[in-house]
């Protein structure tokens, strides 16, 4: 099983807000003589702004994940864990059923909350951000793709829990099944009009599957 981190697992940005964090960046870029466009000044999304400093050059795009890695593992302190997540983790351990995070996020912020909520021993792998390079990230399945050969998974038998469209992109891009965990209103819509082989509401709903 791969789980996306922030939905799935936790709500990263519970009280650090992605907007504030976002601002942050776009501060950043605008110390280092960067000119930013109308649509990045109002970018809420911290990973859309850390997709935008990649086209800066290498050295903005440097900072800014640096910045962003630091502001994540920041915003783990006051996360708030998804209900059920524990319940599916340790169910998924009991049964001999191995488990990766596949995340946009940085590994030290996967680790950071992990850890700090005592699931890091039934985490058999994390693939996540590692690198300033956002063409990496999902929709890309490179991560998903680091899973399967770290789990020794074979795909059709591998699910992966995500929140967003891309999460959905990245496990039929690598051929495993994909379940879309609709946390908030309007998702169980949007997702059906993806090719999703499952729609949850709760992680809960993971345990049938398992």
């Amino acid at each position: 099983m791969l789980l996306d981190f922030d939905g799935p697992v936790c709500d990263v940005y519970a009280g650090l807000p992605a907007s504030e964090v976002a601002a942050q960046l776009r501060t950043l870029l605008v110390a280092r003589g960067a000119d930013l466009p109308e649509h990045m000044l109002a970018q809420d999304d911290p990973l859309e702004v850390l997709h935008y400093s990649a086209t800066l050059g290498e050295d903005l795009n440097r900072a800014t994940h640096d910045v962003l890695t630091e502001l994540e593992v920041n915003a783990t302190a006051t996360a708030q864990i998804t209900p059920g997540v524990e319940d599916v983790v340790r169910y998924a351990a009991d049964v001999g059923k191995p488990v990766a995070i596949v995340s946009n996020n940085s590994v030290a912020a996967v680790r950071a909350f992990l850890g700090a909520h005592g699931l890091l021993p039934m985490i058999r792998f994390i693939a996540a951000r590692a690198e300033a390079d956002p063409r990496l990230m999902k929709p890309n399945p490179h991560l998903v793709r680091k899973s399967l050969i770290e789990l020794a998974a074979v795909p059709a038998r591998t699910v992966l829990v995500g929140d967003s469209l891309t999460d959905i992109q990245a496990a039929k891009a690598a051929g495993v099944l994909s379940v879309g965990y609709a946390n908030k209103p309007g998702k169980v819509d949007r997702f059906a009009v993806t090719s999703v082989d499952f729609v949850i509401t709760r992680m809960h709903d993971l345990l049938p599957l398992l």
